[in-house]
């Protein structure tokens, strides 16, 4: 079966770059969110979505640019996951979350 030429023409590095942008996007909507309603809450909570955001707007720009060399990687079968760059969305997220549990909490 592995004879057999890919239908994929390259389009699977493009479908996993706007997933990982739209979730991007996503975290970064929920910070914004975070920016707009926890700062009368206190400036300490502040400090958990601007973490984040920056977390994600890192790991985003990490991501475009090495998004050409991904692309020959998997047009050769030999691409690896990006494990480090989910890690660090997943991350943000917690950060996101542990702020707002401490905005309840104080």
């Amino acid at each position: 079966m592995s004879d057999l030429p890919s239908p994929d023409k390259g389009l699977q590095v493009e479908r996993t770059s706007l997933a990982f942008t739209r979730t991007a996007l996503s975290i970064l909507g929920v910070v914004a969110a975070s920016l707009r309603w926890l700062p009368p809450i206190g400036s300490a909570t502040v400090v958990g979505p601007v973490i984040a955001g920056l977390l994600v707007v890192g790991v985003t720009t990490v991501e475009w640019r090495h998004r050409p060399a991904r692309l020959s990687l998997f047009a050769t079968e030999r691409a690896r996951p990006m494990t480090g760059t989910g890690a660090l969305l997943g991350l943000s997220v917690v950060v996101l979350s542990v702020a707002g549990l401490s905005a309840i909490v104080l």
